[in-house]
């Protein structure tokens, strides 16, 4: 029987309300065995079993609480450069006033999947499809005669 990939999360974790959200989604995604969560702390602390842990996973993904992205920026400081980030800020959740409800739970465990179940392939397509930012308009300057 083939093993499924392992899929390893990390968690910003933090202390707002949008931290803990990003913490009970990765746990979450453990719990349905969609991912296994491992300690960001280790990752910043270069943690050896920790680090190693990164290292052999087949894929890796990040969920940040807010537009800080400490979770993606503790990966990168430690090497990390290739792994799946879900910014739940993007799905309307922000720090400081959003409650902490199994509905919004469940919408980030809900993007978290949607995301996971991209292939490579898929993520790059998608990207193509991004709505491209408005052109930007030259201005003249008008003096006055």
């Amino acid at each position: 029987m083939p093993t499924k990939p392992t899929t390893v999360v990390y968690a910003c974790s933090g202390c707002s309300d949008a931290g803990e959200i990003a913490d009970r989604v990765a746990r979450q995604l453990t719990r349905d065995g969609a991912a296994k969560m491992s300690c960001l702390a280790g990752i910043g602390g270069r943690v050896k079993s920790l680090v190693a842990t990164a290292e052999r996973a087949e894929r890796i993904l990040v969920v940040d609480g807010c537009p800080l992205n400490c979770a993606r920026h503790t990966l990168e400081l430690a090497g990390f450069h290739k792994f799946d980030h879900l910014e739940l800020h993007k799905l309307g959740i922000r720090k400081g006033s959003t409650p902490v409800t199994n509905e919004i739970i469940s919408d980030g465990v809900t993007a978290a999947k949607k995301m996971l179940s991209a292939t490579d392939a898929e993520s790059a397509c998608n990207e193509c499809l991004t709505p491209l930012l408005p052109p930007v308009l030259e201005l003249s300057t008008i003096t006055k005669p």
